[in-house]
């Protein structure tokens, strides 16, 4: 399933969510295999106390064109809506609090690895959960082969979420960091809970 739009329009000018896109490409356009290696986060420098910092880094590197693609896809579906209901100050808390998770998420289930995690897919799934609690009827248009159909977030999200804590729980090597992905989408839910109950003027106790 591919999401092509949703239908809830954003009321304000998404400023962070272009401005992490644009962040994002700009660094993938000049990254080298030194930055990963020095701003990707390794399990194995974190559990010896380093790498704290690299919590936050890794999520503004990416592996590949594919992969900066795709993240940075869904945080332009995504992030615009959870932006106008949570303001700049709980949207960019959110951001790190997501990557921050699930980067320890991460860490918790590849405790020895020395490969270093890169890619914003952590941060990104807290948007998600975010959104699906804040929006959780709203229509995600998603492509199905060639038919496009009307999807509920808490259905698509719901199913999206599913899928990547099978995967994790399969234990199968693929190169995706699944627990990165379940860490994040757990920061996002206390962010979500909160902004549906403080948010009657979107984005405003946020931004006190």
């Amino acid at each position: 399933m591919f999401p092509i739009k949703d239908d809830v329009p954003s009321r304000s000018v998404p400023v962070l969510t272009w401005g992490v896109i644009l962040l994002s490409t700009l660094i993938f356009l000049f990254e080298t295999p030194q930055m990963v290696h020095r701003w990707g986060f390794v399990p194995v420098r974190f559990w010896a106390g380093q790498d704290v910092l690299n919590m936050i880094t890794y999520a503004f590197l990416h592996g590949n064109l594919f992969h900066i693609f795709g993240n940075m896809y869904y945080l332009y579906i995504f992030g615009d809506n959870v932006e106008d209901k949570l303001g700049k100050v709980g949207f960019i808390s959110l951001f790190i609090s997501a990557a921050m998770l699930g980067a320890f998420f991460h860490a918790v289930a590849h405790p020895h690895s020395h490969v270093p995690l890169v890619g914003a897919s952590g941060a990104i799934s807290g948007i998600l959960s975010a959104y699906m609690i804040l929006y959780p009827t709203a229509g995600i248009y998603t492509a199905v082969w060639w038919w496009i159909y009307r999807v509920p977030a808490y259905y698509y999200i719901g199913l999206w979420i599913a899928m990547q804590y099978l995967y994790a729980l399969s234990g199968v090597e693929t190169g995706v960091a699944w627990w990165a992905h379940i860490g994040g989408f757990v920061a996002g839910v206390p962010f979500g809970i909160l902004g549906k109950m403080l948010g009657g003027r979107d984005g405003e106790f946020w931004d006190i």
